[in-house]
Parts: structure tokens; C-alpha cells; sequence
């Protein structure tokens, strides 16, 4: 039973490293909202974060994330003049290779972490708009630490398969991150206290069957252990969803997968996620997302 798991793979999760290099001199990145979650690692010196007319330093070890794209700067100083991201990858892939003159102050990962910001599940609408993790400050563990400089070590390589191999350390690393963030905060409420539940581990593992859609409220309350009016309020408080609206709006995000991909026709889908007629799983899915399943499926292929 791992529902964060279950949600990352709901969200079609992809990374990408830009690049692992040293900043000389004085120097400033902007970044726009791209509609990623972009991150900046600090491998060695240090970096001035700017978000929100806020600016923060990090030293060594920092990394910071923002999760839902969020236009921000990373400089050596705010008053240095700026270069936007997409100019220094460009760059970078020409062989210009910006911010050279001067001593160097700082080196850098960053790179992006994509997935779909449409679904609105409870993970993705409880993250803030940024996650600073300072090394400093807080025990991050084995497992961050290890992924870390595997990736440090891995963008300095040209071996076979290097790619490859830094995209699935970066999702582990997402998830690490997310741990991390999570116990940082100490929340009692959201979708990360919730799966410290062990009742509501064991609803939301049912809802997340293939089957899930069959569960009422009785059937879930009884899987978790309790009172069906106890079990309506817990879950609430943690997910901010009844659990019939979040068993229904996962029931339809899996569909919108399902849709995506060619292979199987609306009735066939409506079927599998336990309609009767395409009718009325039409009806259903438009309530949720707001779009027809045939006019999803028209956009997507």
C-alpha cells in the first residue's frame, strides 16, 4: 500500500538535468513560469534565491525547489545583472557557455520536475509555491544524501545510458524532497499527514484499486476501521475532500489516462470505470474536468 506512489504515477512524473556548472564572477539567472517545477542544487559556494520580492541565501548542500513553476531569480547578488534561463541553455547548447569571467563562486545543479498540474489532486494543491531545504538546519537523510551525488557524479559523466540513468535518480529524488518538505512542515492536516494514517492508508489504497469505484462510504469506513461518520470527517480534514468526491475525482483522472492512449474506445473506458452507458460517464467526466472525454480525446491524438 503506497498511495504516494499511486498519485506520482498519476501525474505522468518526468525530470530533466539542465546542467551541473560553475558560476564565476558576478552573475544572475532568471527564471520564468514555465509550468515546471524547476530546482537549483547548490554544490559548492553559495547563491542568493529571489521569490516574491523575498531573497534568501544558500550555502552549500541547499537545494531549492518550486513546485508549481514559479517565475523566481538565482544570482550571487541581486544587484548583478540578469540572464534569463532560456539564454543561458541556449548558451550552454551553442557553446557559449555564460558567466565565465571572474572567479568561480559557485557550482550548481538545476533541472526541472514535470507532471500534470491539471489533475488538482490534494498532493499537488497542498504544496507551496517553494520548498527551501537547507542542510544546516535539517537532518535530510541517507537516502537524499546518496541521490544527491549520484547525480553529482553522474552529470559529469559521458558514460552509456547517462541520461537515462539521472532522469530516474531525479524522480527518486523528487520523492525524497517530498518527504523531506513534509516532515519539515510537521503538518496535522493534508494529503501527506493523511498517509501517515493507517486508516486512511488503507481507504485510500481501496479507492486506488482498478477497481476502486465500487467502494461506497460504508465499504471504506469499514476497510479503515471505523465509524462511517468518523472516517467522513477524518478523511475530510486530511484530503479536504469528502471521500465520495475524491474517489470520484481519482476515478476520473484514471479515465483522462485511459483516454489519452489510443487502444480502447469510449464505451470500453466508460465499462472499466464502471458505467453503463457512455452517457452518463460523459455526464460525469465533464462535472470533473470540465471537458467532454471526446473532446479530450480529439486534443490528445
Amino acid at each position: 500500500m503506497d498511495p504516494l506512489s499511486d498519485v506520482l504515477e498519476l501525474l505522468g512524473f518526468r525530470s530533466s538535468i539542465y546542467f551541473q556548472k560553475n558560476f564565476c564572477g558576478n552573475w544572475k539567472m532568471s527564471v520564468a513560469d514555465t509550468g515546471f517545477a524547476q530546482f537549483h542544487y547548490i554544490v559548492r559556494g553559495t547563491a542568493v534565491i529571489e521569490h516574491d520580492d523575498h531573497a534568501e541565501n544558500l550555502t552549500a548542500g541547499d537545494l531549492v525547489l518550486f513546485p508549481k513553476g514559479a517565475s523566481h531569480a538565482i544570482c550571487d547578488n541581486p544587484d548583478s545583472p540578469a540572464t534569463s534561463g532560456q539564454d543561458v541553455i541556449a548558451g550552454l547548447q551553442a557553446g557559449n557557455e555564460p558567466f565565465l569571467e571572474g572567479d568561480p563562486t559557485t557550482r550548481m545543479i538545476c533541472g526541472h520536475f514535470e507532471y500534470d498540474l491539471a489533475h488538482q489532486h490534494p498532493l499537488v494543491n497542498d504544496l507551496p509555491s517553494r520548498i527551501l531545504l537547507k542542510t544546516s538546519e535539517m537532518e535530510l537523510g541517507t537516502l537524499f544524501s546518496s541521490l544527491i551525488s549520484l547525480i553529482v557524479n553522474e552529470t559529469l559523466t559521458n558514460e552509456m545510458g547517462s541520461r537515462t540513468v539521472t532522469q530516474y535518480l531525479s524522480q527518486a529524488l523528487f520523492a525524497s524532497i517530498l518527504r523531506a518538505h513534509f516532515v519539515q512542515e510537521g503538518g496535522q492536516i493534508g494529503f501527506y499527514s493523511g498517509i501517515r494514517d493507517a486508516r486512511i492508508v488503507s481507504a485510500l489504497s481501496a479507492i486506488h484499486e482498478p477497481d476502486g469505484w465500487k467502494y461506497n462510504l460504508a465499504d471504506l469506513a469499514s476497510i479503515a476501521g471505523m465509524s462511517r461518520s468518523s472516517f467522513a470527517a477524518i478523511f475530510k480534514r486530511h484530503m479536504g475532500q469528502t471521500p465520495g468526491d475524491y474517489a470520484l475525482n481519482w476515478r476520473m483522472f484514471k479515465a483522462r489516462q485511459s483516454l489519452e492512449k489510443p487502444g480502447q474506445t469510449i464505451d470500453q473506458i466508460a465499462h472499466v470505470y464502471g458505467y453503463g452507458s457512455s452517457s452518463a460517464f460523459s455526464r460525469a467526466f465533464r462535472a470533473v474536468m470540465g471537458v467532454n472525454p471526446s473532446q479530450l480525446r480529439t486534443t490528445s491524438h
